[in-house]
């Protein structure tokens, strides 16, 4: 197996877990601890997210004085014990400290990102479209996953599977990285796209708003479906709708998206959703949504490792921004769920509507700062 698709898959895997184990969490520390506050739930979440935060920047930095496989195989050495720890936690303190450790040493898979899409074979756009589709996807996976593990009896189960994929994934790397390597983004690999340093702030912003208005419309949206007629089951589709409508949009574009276009449009998506009173409605709502997302993600991405060109410390300064997107969303969407079940999608809306306003100027800095021949310009970056 080639190392570029080991890392993708452990990419992946992260969305996975730290995705379709949240459902659970409320089941689980109720069934291992007896905590029963959801308050629980909520402060475990924001530990997490803010070890990602602190994590991915020291994760970069690293980068400058070891070699990336070597900081991988690390990270995954130690989440194998951390997860075989997790499962034999025996208090509710414990197992916090150990999922913090976790999600922190895990979170160095984020910064590989820049030598997976830099280094396909066929250039940056093909190789940001494959990273986008993966994690979108995972994020299906994990609403299916979801859904299972909420029906176990016993939650604590799944943390031993959880374990054995971690050993899977470790071996893989060893096979991958022993055979292959994990080559380093070469910042004259991407000339077409290439921008100042000087973007990356800018685009830091542009990605917390963007993972804010992403990541806000989901902790209530089975509940704001089953409003609107859903089973759970037909909730978890929709959900997972937007996600698969993602992938699509990545895979298909084949120049690279604008910012504006691709987030008014799932401005539009959202506002539909938070208007809809029937399932069709929110389906189609959900649809453009999730098209306008993916695209969104593949120009936001695409900039982003330009202005990067292949640091892992740029690209984890831009990573913890959206994290730290990620850690405000779920505060949002529950001040807002307590009043309407569609404030969340509604604020999503209204976020997304200021990111397409707000890229005009903000992507101003994020061209090109050099003529582009004509062996690379074949592509087109578009400012808007």
């Amino acid at each position: 197996m080639h190392s570029r698709t080991v890392l993708l898959a452990a990419a992946g895997m992260h969305m996975v877990t730290e995705t379709a184990l949240a459902p659970f969490y409320p089941a689980l520390f109720r069934a291992a601890f007896g905590v029963q506050d959801f308050a629980a739930t909520g402060w475990f979440i924001t530990f997490t997210r803010v070890a990602a935060v602190l994590a991915l920047p020291l994760w970069g930095l690293a980068t400058r004085r070891w070699r990336l496989h070597s900081l991988v195989l690390f990270g995954q050495s130690a989440a194998v014990l951390l997860t075989i720890a997790l499962a034999l936690a025996p208090t509710f303190a414990a197992f916090t400290a150990i999922g913090v450790a976790l999600v922190a040493v895990k979170s160095v898979v984020l910064v590989a990102h820049p030598s997976t899409a830099g280094t396909h074979p066929d250039g940056l756009l093909p190789g940001v479209r494959q990273y986008v589709a993966v994690l979108q996807g995972a994020i299906v996976l994990a609403a299916a996953l979801g859904t299972t593990i909420v029906t176990v009896p016993d939650p604590m189960r799944a943390l031993p599977a959880l374990a054995v994929a971690e050993v899977a994934l470790l071996l893989a790397c060893i096979t991958a990285f022993r055979r292959t390597g994990v080559p380093q983004a070469p910042d004259t690999a991407t000339p077409a796209y290439r921008a100042p340093r000087l973007a990356l702030p800018p685009l830091a912003v542009a990605v917390l708003l963007f993972a804010l208005a992403g990541a806000v419309v989901r902790p209530f949206f089975t509940e704001f479906a089953a409003a609107r007629g859903a089973s759970e089951v037909g909730g978890a589709l929709l959900f997972a709708l937007a996600h698969a409508a993602a992938v699509f949009a990545a895979i298909r574009a084949r120049t690279a998206p604008g910012l504006t276009g691709p987030v008014a449009l799932a401005a539009v998506g959202l506002a539909v959703q938070a208007v809809a009173t029937e399932p069709l409605l929110l389906a189609l709502g959900r649809v453009v949504f999730g098209v306008g997302l993916g695209l969104a993600q593949v120009g936001l991405d695409l900039r982003v490792l330009g202005a990067a060109r292949g640091s892992g410390t740029g690209y984890g300064l831009v990573a913890a921004a959206q994290h730290a997107g990620l850690l405000v969303a779920p505060m949002i969407a529950a001040s807002g769920a307590d009043a309407d079940l569609a404030a969340p999608l509604a604020m999503g809306a209204a976020l997304f509507a200021v990111l397409a306003v707000a890229a005009i100027p903000l992507l101003r800095t994020a061209v090109p700062d050099r003529p582009l021949s004509p062996e690379v310009s074949d592509v087109l970056v578009r400012t808007r």
